[in-house]
């Protein structure tokens, strides 16, 4: 095999984490699809290790759910120049999950990083390249797709990068942008509630929101045809509820209590009243998503302290998910109003991000690091 010789590929079969073994594939391979894996390209954990990890422990799959990952963070020197290494994650003929019922006939290639906000670097286009080349001249796969091109998956913001830049793409280099996502959805091979919803939160919705959408579902018991409720999962952290009794206040907060209690469980009393309490849920709703998503391993007390800052990751235009909406949550409840809470980093999340750095005579370079995030959280009134 052709792609066995590259000089950055290190062959890991067998050597990750795993609990059983994936089945052999019934059909041959006529698909190449292309993911990220949502996690910062320079973490700890944006490598094949951890991403194993994730989908045996937390997943519950049998292992790594991609043949290839390409890991920015590790740079190996080839003869050809700097590359970033390929994992060699599970045999060619095992029939991983990665793309629900689409599994037999596709190849699950990954590329570490969280495209929203990393760049592509050189090393790791010239590896997406080359391992592409490797395997068209081993006649793996006819045809190249992204996640969100695979069928039942065009919602998926995944992969965020483009691969047609990578290689001797003919026709159109515009992929596909993710659709809205859909009100119902078909269970397929390999789906988790964990796996549809976790970290890019699809329209915003996370795990407890499709529990509480879908009453009485078992979500270690899912099958494949089953249909499960997205539609109100996506109404359960955008709308108040307008029948719900509480004292006046604030109605944006109230809305921001209510997404807080529904998304992260903080048990707030809705009154649009914006006190220590909300402050530290909102605390807690950074620090969970800074585990789910950057893999970090703090402790969700609600408290700022040394490991949370350490553990901050920088927030800036074009940004979208949870991370975005708890910045805008917190930044209107300092006084400073980003315009509709849509988790979307846009003009007027930036308009009164910079507004909020020159109030607090920090550097207004409209972009949400450790100091920004201190003064939001840790500052006091």
């Amino acid at each position: 095999m052709n792609f066995t010789n590259l000089p950055q590929l290190v062959d890991m079969r067998g050597k990750l984490e795993s609990k059983g073994t994936y089945s052999k594939r019934t059909k041959s391979i006529t698909h190449r699809v292309w993911h990220h894996s949502l996690t910062l390209k320079n973490l700890g954990g944006s490598d094949a290790a951890s991403f194993a990890k994730y989908h045996v422990l937390t997943l519950g799959w049998p292992g790594c759910g991609y043949t290839f990952v390409i890991e920015p963070k590790n740079i190996i020197n080839t003869p050809n120049g700097k590359r970033a290494r390929i994992v060699y994650a599970n045999d060619i003929n095992k029939r991983t999950y990665h793309v629900g019922n689409s599994n037999q006939f596709s190849l699950g290639i990954c590329v570490a990083g969280d495209y929203r906000y990393d760049k592509m670097d050189d090393a790791t286009l010239a590896s997406i390249g080359e391992l592409h080349a490797a395997l068209v001249k081993d006649g793996i796969g006819k045809y190249d797709k992204a996640h969100n091109e695979m069928p039942g998956y065009s919602w998926k913001a995944c992969c965020e990068y483009n691969y047609r830049d990578a290689f001797d793409w003919k026709g159109s280099k515009k992929t596909a942008k993710p659709a809205p996502a859909p009100d119902v959805y078909t269970i397929q091979e390999g789906d988790t509630l964990w796996s549809i919803a976790h970290k890019d939160g699809a329209g915003g919705v996370q795990v407890e929101d499709l529990i509480k959408a879908n009453p009485g579902i078992d979500p270690t018991k899912l099958k494949i045809g089953q249909k499960i409720n997205f539609g109100n999962a996506k109404d359960v952290i955008v709308q108040p509820d307008p029948k719900e009794e509480t004292v006046s206040g604030d109605e944006v907060v109230k809305s921001i209590q209510k997404t807080l209690n529904s998304r992260y469980n903080a048990g707030l009393i809705v009154d649009g009243f914006n006190g220590p309490k909300t402050k530290s849920a909102l605390i807690k709703s950074l620090q969970t998503e800074l585990n789910k998503q950057f893999n970090k391993k703090l402790v969700v007390d609600g408290k700022w302290g040394a490991k949370t800052n350490a553990a901050i990751v920088t927030v800036q235009k074009g940004a979208k998910g949870n991370l975005t909406w708890i910045l805008q949550a917190a930044l209107y409840t300092e006084g400073f109003n980003p315009g509709s809470l849509d988790a979307i980093f846009g003009k007027a999340t930036e308009s009164a991000l910079y507004k909020f750095q020159k109030a607090k005579k920090i550097t207004a370079d409209k972009k949400v690091g450790k100091a920004t995030f201190t003064e939001l959280f840790a500052s006091k009134k």
